[in-house]
């Protein structure tokens, strides 16, 4: 993760998920641009999120090979 903003007034600090595997680059690429969120950390709670993660996963799941 990368810290990208901070907001000292407030104490919000903005990161990016750098961490992420695909075989795809548009996938990394949209998942990069869109993955964010703004989280407080002394009230310990997700302010913003810009991605829809349930939506995401459920773009982007593979089905199970048994």
């Amino acid at each position: 993760m990368k810290l990208v903003k901070y907001d000292s007034n407030s104490k919000l600090e903005t990161w990016k998920f750098l961490g992420i595997g695909t075989n795809k680059p548009h996938e990394l690429n949209n998942f990069m641009f869109n993955g964010y969120r703004i989280y407080d950390n002394e009230n310990n709670t997700i302010i913003k999120t810009n991605l829809n993660l349930k939506q995401w996963i459920k773009d982007n799941e593979k089905p199970q090979v048994l």
